[in-house]
């Protein structure tokens, strides 16, 4: 497998699960925000080591997502201010306060900030790392340990994760340690951040956490589900960005982000309460409607007169204040299916049709 296809897939395994709970916890925003302001952690730690390639750099982007989630609970918690608009404040902040770190003191070290925010997977192959023999690249080595890592935590700590994520006080109430859980998924989301920045870059690392899960919420509410289509979307999503990006000679993260949001679109449209699907619900719904009264006005007219002129073929459509053609559609339905039966230029019920005009009436008190 291509080495960038291969990170690609092991970026997707690790930021779409936590994108679940992130987008549940209606903390999507905060995603964008960790995204941007582990930059700053990244270059406090590479004034510190002197080194890009320091696993410090790993420390300090993590600690600096703790530092923005903190610093938005504190704002938050103070009542003054919403947790979006502390978002607002605490993210442009510290994002802006790294670049000009980067641009005044770092300008030669090669942490350039359109790489951090694009990246290009297309260079994952040019570092790699020799593993029983095969040389398999770096990033694919990270993203693949805290993909297991992620998993293993989300699978051990499922239901403590399920029951804070929809009713925080009976967690609490029940002895879950919220705020111990609460840091520690932060921490997982920080790390899995910063390890994508030089692969995939922040808009795709945006991408991967918040659309797969936001389509797959479009289909189900059931939260394993939910994961697991999440997982399936945004693996493939990946292979068709890759795929269009290498057809197309173009940039891989931004294809791979295109496509999640053309895939998430099209999901509004086809989902269950999507545009689409409602509106041939509704269809159906008419129509439904429609045969009900055509049986209801056969079988009331029936009961007095056998052949009753309302009845009639070419009059049923005065009654019923509907065109010819639809009296044509709606009886042919109905004499497909054996409910309606015609005797001359006269519509009967069958006894099925008896049946159900009986239910009917029934039904609406008739």
């Amino acid at each position: 497998m291509d080495d960038a296809l291969l990170v690609l897939l092991l970026t997707a395994a690790a930021c779409a699960p936590l994108g679940v709970f992130l987008i549940l916890r209606r903390l999507s925003m905060m995603a964008d925000a960790i995204s941007h302001t582990v930059l700053l952690g990244i270059v406090l730690a590479f004034f510190i080591t002197n080194d890009l390639n320091s696993p410090w750099l790993l420390f300090g982007a993590a600690l600096m997502g703790v530092v923005t989630v903190s610093l938005v609970e504190l704002l938050g918690k103070t009542n003054l201010i919403q947790y979006d608009d502390a978002i607002g404040v605490v993210f442009p902040m510290l994002f802006a306060f790294a670049v000009i770190l980067i641009s005044k003191f770092a300008a030669n070290a090669h942490l350039d900030t359109d790489m951090v925010l694009m990246g290009e997977v297309i260079y994952a192959g040019l570092n790699t790392e020799k593993v029983l023999g095969m040389e398999i690249a770096s990033s694919a080595l990270k993203m693949g340990g805290l993909a297991l890592m992620i998993t293993g935590f989300i699978s051990i700590f499922y239901k403590e994760l399920k029951v804070s994520t929809f009713d925080g006080e009976y967690a609490k109430l029940i002895g879950v340690p919220t705020g111990i859980l609460f840091y520690t998924f932060m921490s997982l989301t920080s790390l899995t951040t910063v390890a994508a920045f030089d692969a995939v870059g922040s808009i795709l690392v945006i991408s991967f956490f918040i659309a797969p899960g936001a389509t797959a919420l479009l289909f189900t509410k059931k939260l394993s589900d939910t994961l697991i289509l999440a997982l399936l979307f945004s693996m493939i999503n990946s292979i068709v960005g890759y795929g269009c990006a290498v057809h197309m000679n173009a940039s891989i993260s931004g294809l791979c982000a295109v496509i999640n949001m053309i895939v998430y679109i099209f999901a509004l449209l086809i989902s269950p309460k999507g545009a689409i699907t409602s509106y041939i619900r509704r269809i159906r719904s008419v129509r439904q409607m429609q045969r009900e009264l055509f049986i209801l006005h056969i079988g009331k007219h029936t009961a007095k007169n056998e052949l009753s002129p309302e009845n009639h073929a070419l009059e049923i459509g005065d009654h019923l204040k509907w065109d010819l053609p639809r009296v044509r559609r709606i009886s042919q339905e109905l004499l497909s299916t054996g409910v309606l039966r015609q005797s001359g230029d006269y519509y009967l019920l069958t006894a099925e049709g008896q049946t159900l005009y009986t239910a009917l009436c029934k039904r609406y008190y008739i």
